[in-house]
């Protein structure tokens, strides 16, 4: 791609309930509506939007999307934050307003984790900024139980 890549502008998420989603999106992130479609009567998807940040969140419902994909448990997508600190204020404010959350996991120079479930279980990954004291690469190999080894020269050809 290059050098004209920027960012990631906008993510889009399938969801079972367009109306539930559109709420609890705009509760934990304080994003505006700014679009929704209609097709045959009924609204079909939303575009949330965090209009400072420049960033959106399209919400389709997932009767209207090819292969109707779910995605419980696994974590779609990460939104950086500026600071653990901030990643605290976001449990907080779940906590206030009756959202479950996960811990926040301390991820060494990869930064601080806090997951998100979204109403489908889709999670919602919150990341702190990255430390500097670890290597260029770390490659992470999961064993059956779950346990982590790490290595230090790609696997994949780069």
């Amino acid at each position: 791609m290059g050098a004209g890549l920027v960012r990631i502008q906008q993510v889009k998420v399938p969801v079972s309930d367009l109306q539930r989603s559109v709420t609890w999106y705009r509760s934990l992130l304080g994003l505006d509506l700014m679009r929704e479609f209609i097709e045959e009567g009924e609204p079909t998807g939303a575009v949330l939007v965090d209009r400072e940040a420049g960033f959106l969140i399209g919400l389709r419902r997932r009767d209207a999307v090819s292969g109707s994909p779910r995605f419980p448990g696994f974590d779609l997508f990460t939104m950086g934050l500026s600071s653990v600190e901030a990643l605290d204020e976001l449990a907080a404010h779940c906590d206030d307003v009756g959202i479950e959350h996960g811990e926040l996991l301390d991820r060494g120079p990869d930064g601080t984790q806090l997951d998100i479930p979204d109403p489908d279980g889709t999670v919602i990954r919150f990341l702190s900024p990255l430390g500097d004291d670890g290597p260029a690469f770390a490659g992470v190999e999961l064993s059956a139980a779950g346990q982590m080894t790490f290595y230090s020269t790609p696997r994949l050809s780069i």
